[in-house]
This record gives C-alpha cells, structure tokens and sequence, in this order.
C-alpha cells in the first residue's frame, strides 16, 4: 500500500530521465520521490531477456577490466547514498565501477542493451558527481564514465560535469523535492514507459487514442 516517505528519495535513474525529457510527466519521479510501497506495472518477458544480456555484458567488461590489474566493484557493491544539505537523499547503483592500481584513477561503467538516449550519458555523469559525497572510497578520486551498448561504447569525461551541469541537476532536484507536485501529463507514450499504475494514477493512458475526423470534410489551409 502507497504511503509516504520520511523524506524526499531520488534515485539516479528518474533524475536522468527527467534531465534529458525523456520523462515528459514530472508528476511520476514527484511522486516516487515522495512515496513508497507503491503498486507497479509487472514486467515481461522482454525484461527476462534484458537481464541475461546485461549480464553477459558485464561479466565481460569485469574480466576485461581485470585483465588490466584494475580492482572492480559490482552491481550492489556500488549502491551509494549522497543527502542534501535539506535532508533529499540521491541513490543508484552502478553496474560497475573499476579503479586503477594506484587508486586515483576510476571508472564508472553502466550496461545498457537497448538504444542509446541522452539519459545514458547523463545517469553515468550523474554517478560520477554523486560518488565522491556518499563514500570516503571515491573523494579525491579522478572519476570517468563509460556506457556500454551491445554495439559500442561511448566514454563520459569528467569535464561533463561543470557548472552549467551542477545548475542542471540543481534545478531538477528543486522540483522533485518541493512539496507542491508538478502537473500530472499523461500521454501514451509517456504512460507506456511508467511504472505506475491507476492505483496511484487513475489518469494513467494504457490504450493509445486515435483522434479520427468524423466529419470527413476538407479544411482549408
């Protein structure tokens, strides 16, 4: 049963999505930001087949990764909690994280089997911000990023996170942690990829609309 967090709890994964516009309903990350025990939309089977070329995936970059001497963290290892100084909490897990032999160098990998998005690049450039302020592991480190696809990689330098960055990720957190919740946008293709459900969300759209001219006459233009 729904109910209210203790506080405000963001995982890395919605914030991205939200940065990028990929989630084009700000309601949805509000309100997981805001609540708990929420019911979800069950997977399928494509999810199954996901998890097995994740995994794949990873285990290769792990041996490769070893093979360079570097240490390597996995999956729930990496799992991390960095707070604001207001008390909102940001968490993820990394699907790995390699560092060098002599500990100043690191690297945060994420798997990723579908199409690259935008989202990608900033949910890894997002753990490497955040790393530094949830463990004494990671402070003073010089932190990279890379995303893996089936069909290449694509690298994340530190220098992505500037200024500009840190106004983005500001201006989000802001939305997600104030008490007034963005307006609610419910679409087809934005309710396809929620994970809640008419429970929390009765405005949720699960059949896709055709908006159809019943007239049948021209228009001018």
């Amino acid at each position: 049963m729904t109910r209210e967090r203790s506080g405000v709890y963001v995982w890395v994964t919605w914030l991205s999505k939200l940065m990028a516009g990929e989630t084009t309903c700000q309601w949805s990350p509000w309100f997981k930001a805001h609540h708990t025990d929420y019911s979800r939309v069950p997977g399928n089977f494509q999810l199954a087949a996901w998890t097995a070329e994740h995994t794949r995936l990873l285990d290769e970059i792990s041996k490769e990764r070893e093979k360079f001497g570097e240490t390597i963290y996995r999956e729930g290892q990496n799992k991390f909690l960095a707070k604001r100084p207001s008390g909102l909490a940001v968490a993820g897990t990394p699907d790995l994280i390699s560092m060098e032999s002599e500990s100043v160098h690191c690297t945060v990998f994420d798997i990723k089997t579908g199409n690259p998005r935008q989202s990608d690049i900033i949910q890894v450039a997002l753990y490497m911000m955040f790393l530094p302020y949830s463990t004494g592991l990671y402070k003073g480190k010089k932190i990279d990023g890379c995303v893996v696809y089936k069909t290449g990689r694509s690298e994340v330098p530190r220098q992505i996170i500037d200024d500009k960055f840190k106004k983005n990720v500001t201006y989000f957190l802001n939305i997600l942690e104030s008490s007034i919740p963005p307006s609610k946008l419910p679409t087809h293709t934005g309710c396809s990829w929620c994970d809640l459900t008419i429970v929390d969300c009765p405005e949720r759209v699960d059949v896709e609309e055709t908006v159809v001219n019943e007239t049948g006459q021209d228009f001018p233009l």
